[in-house]
């Protein structure tokens, strides 16, 4: 009786749900996204913005980077123009393109070329 009892219980151990749940680690173990995640803020205060693309901007870490790529660049192209003004008009005109954009990839675009464009004015 008592070897049968043993056996009811091993085999019960050994039931395909045991054993999945056993071969499935635990969640509680894992930590939460958010805590291992870095979130990158861009050169301007999201909690001010109401355009559509610095909205985008504020909820995309790799937009938010480029933002940040891109503001260190025209404040070297500021300081190393000849004609600071110049900079300060062609900005002026990318903001307006930029602030057309509704999509991250019309964001990703405008950046990069902008980044681009800062380049010529830094080197």
């Amino acid at each position: 009786m008592f070897r049968h009892a043993l056996t009811a219980i091993i085999l019960s151990l050994l039931s395909p749900a045991a054993l999945l749940a056993s071969a499935i680690p635990s969640r509680a173990a894992e930590p939460a996204p958010s805590a291992t995640a870095k979130v990158i803020k861009p050169s301007f205060d999201c909690a001010t913005a109401k355009s559509k693309a610095k909205l985008l901007i504020c909820g995309n870490d790799d937009l938010a980077a480029l933002d940040l790529q891109e503001d260190q660049l025209l404040r070297r192209a500021r300081i190393k123009a000849v004609q600071p003004d110049a900079v300060n008009s062609e900005q002026d005109l990318w903001l307006s393109q930029r602030d057309a954009c509704r999509s991250v990839a019309c964001l990703s675009h405008a950046y990069r070329q902008r980044i681009q464009e800062l380049h010529a004015w830094t080197n």
